[in-house]
């Protein structure tokens, strides 16, 4: 059997929040059963992305994390609440709206935290891929369609096919992924990891210039890592540096100029150097 596969990609996703609007749109004041019931105006976000920014001023970097129910293949809020959830053929995680009346721990059971409260039809509630326009011949659930720029997409196909695209496209879950979830990400490492940024100058008689197209080149225990050149400004960024990954070596290099290097230490954070400035030969 065809199965659903939700591709969230963090490199297209702006924050312009189409996705919540149209989700709201399709389930507020609308009664979707046996699929779910209305959605509460305020209080309650079914898809939510949230901003996630590393770095310092002036190198930072912004990016959207959507998040919503995973769907998992093995989810905890049916283990815990059989009788109140269902797992689809198609993948697809239902919370039958009479099951739910007045069971608040089915909330809890989420460990993505995207189980929400209805207080107005006390019932737990969350995104059910718009199963309801799924069943009735449309291909992708309103936030998909909503998306300007397709930072959500929506793929059916066999087992054996998403594999290869989850291969392919290098996509990830949100977390450890042990409850095997079928929402996965695209360029997670925006969120997951960090960056070293900085500039390099260089002095023409007593002006301070950038020095664009610097060598700078990253090194972990004397094994090369990554290469770049400084941009017009004489700015560079080395990304996807894992927590705790250890002291880094930096070398940079300028035709005409004394090399120059230095040593980062990456832990929970993305590091923001100080200007450093070649000296001629």
């Amino acid at each position: 059997m065809e199965k659903l596969l939700m591709i969230v990609d963090l490199a297209k996703c702006v924050g312009c929040f189409n996705c919540l609007m149209a989700c709201k749109d399709e389930h507020v004041d609308n009664r979707w059963l046996p699929y779910t019931d209305s959605q509460q105006k305020h209080g309650q976000k079914w898809i939510d992305p949230t901003r996630h920014e590393r770095g310092k001023a002036p190198y930072t970097d912004l990016c959207f994390v959507t998040r919503m129910c995973q769907h998992c293949d093995e989810p905890h809020c049916q283990k815990a609440f059989p009788g109140a959830v269902d797992k689809r053929g198609d993948g697809i995680v239902l919370i039958d709206p009479n099951y739910a009346k007045g069971n608040r721990e089915l909330v809890d059971s989420c460990p993505y935290g995207m189980i929400s409260w209805n207080e107005e039809l006390n019932t737990a509630q969350k995104c059910t891929m718009c199963a309801h326009l799924l069943d009735s011949a449309w291909t992708e659930p309103r936030c998909v369609q909503a998306c300007p720029l397709r930072a959500l997409s929506v793929i059916k196909a066999d087992e054996e096919t998403i594999e290869q695209i989850i291969e392919d496209q290098c996509l990830k879950p949100l977390t450890d992924g042990s409850n095997k979830p079928r929402v996965l990400y695209k360029n997670l490492e925006r969120y997951t990891n960090n960056f070293i940024a900085g500039a390099l100058t260089y002095m023409d008689g007593k002006i301070e210039m950038a020095a664009a197209g610097a060598g700078v080149r990253l090194t972990l225990n004397g094994t090369d890592l990554l290469e770049t050149e400084t941009d017009f400004f004489g700015e560079f960024k080395l990304d996807h540096l894992p927590d705790d990954s250890g002291t880094f070596q930096i070398f940079f290099t300028l035709d005409g100029y004394k090399p120059l290097e230095t040593e980062v230490t990456i832990e929970k954070e993305s590091v923001c150097l100080e200007p450093l400035q070649f000296v001629k030969k």
